[in-house]
């Protein structure tokens, strides 16, 4: 009898994986389909590395403003868009999903500084732009292009970033957000699955946050909102996990970085950071090498700062490389 029950809970356990990975798998494309209509025509595909990388262009200004994302940011070009269309209006705006994110492929690669940095250089460099560039990074991004700065400082023309990181110590200590079996568990539908329970009970607390970040941009449509929190079904992917797995290494390699002193950098903190990381904003301080052209300024809000603030954000960015930046 026993063994029976046995039986009867494996069958049943295995039914369920079977058709939570059917459905994930048939609707998986159909989302991301729904993602880039949802875009528009400002969306497309660049080869990156024998790899399709995602990225959307606005706007054809004087300077190429390049917006990088978060760790495990689940559709990128959607989070950035209250802020791209601001910003798009006198500059050429790119979003960049890296790979493992929103609608780009994943990689087997290395998420090392150096390689996550190169992928994006090689998408800019397909799309015919060469810049120098504005870089706009926001969280982890912070630190591949601090990377970037310091390697190839010919390359940027300023920096801006919105509640971007820097080397702390906490940060250098970094472990894994997910375990590695994760990725197993998104490739049967089961993020797919925890998303939709979430929904519906907040068990999980990650929809409440998100929708409510998402829900103080009025430009989100219920829609897109939805769309952004179905992407976190396949988000946490193998190569997702290799780059989180990797952050520690990433932030020690620019332990001690600063701004090139020509190098105009403006750092727009995030209230809620400070409270949750007590080195976040005199890390961001110690990276200033010149006072005159590198600022850092704090704004009320959640570190998804630019759902709320892209108003504010956008001007005082314009405002910045107006005053530092001059046009091609």
């Amino acid at each position: 009898m026993v063994r029976w029950i046995a039986v009867g809970v494996i069958a049943v356990i295995a039914a369920a994986i079977a058709v939570s990975t059917t459905i994930h798998w048939w609707q998986t494309p159909r989302d991301k389909q729904a993602i880039e209509q949802s875009i528009g025509p400002a969306h497309r595909y660049v080869d990156v590395d024998g790899h399709r990388m995602s990225v959307a262009v606005q706007g054809s200004g004087p300077r190429t403003i390049v917006l990088m994302p978060g760790f495990g940011t689940p559709e990128p070009i959607l989070d950035f868009t209250p802020l791209a269309r601001r910003l798009a209006a006198d500059n050429t705006v790119v979003t960049v999903e890296n790979f493992g994110l929103g609608l780009s492929d994943g990689t087997d690669a290395p998420r090392t500084n150096e390689a996550i940095v190169n992928e994006t250089r090689s998408a800019l460099r397909t799309l015919g732009l060469n810049g120098p560039y504005v870089l706009m990074p926001h969280s982890l991004s912070g630190v591949y292009s601090m990377w970037w700065v310091t390697h190839h400082p010919d390359e940027v023309a300023a920096v801006v970033g919105v509640d971007d990181e820097r080397y702390t110590s906490e940060l250098a200590e970094g472990s894994p957000d997910w375990p590695n079996w994760m990725s197993a568990i998104t490739a049967v539908g089961g993020v797919r699955d925890l998303i939709t329970l979430d929904n519906h009970t907040d068990y999980l607390g990650l929809v409440a946050d998100y929708r409510e970040s998402l829900g103080n941009a009025v430009e989100y449509t219920p829609e897109q909102q939805e769309l952004y929190l179905r992407a976190y079904s396949w988000v946490m992917n193998s190569t997702m996990l290799a780059e989180g797995a990797a952050e520690a290494e990433n932030v020690l390699a620019i332990e001690g970085a600063t701004f090139p002193p020509t190098t105009p950098a403006l750092s727009i903190l995030a209230s809620s950071s400070l409270t949750a990381d007590p080195e976040w904003e005199s890390a961001h301080h110690s990276s200033i090498s010149n006072p005159s052209i590198q600022q850092v300024t704090v704004l009320d809000g959640h570190h998804y700062l630019f759902h709320a603030q892209a108003d504010a954000i956008a001007e005082m960015t314009q405002q910045f490389l107006d005053e530092h930046v001059q046009t091609q």
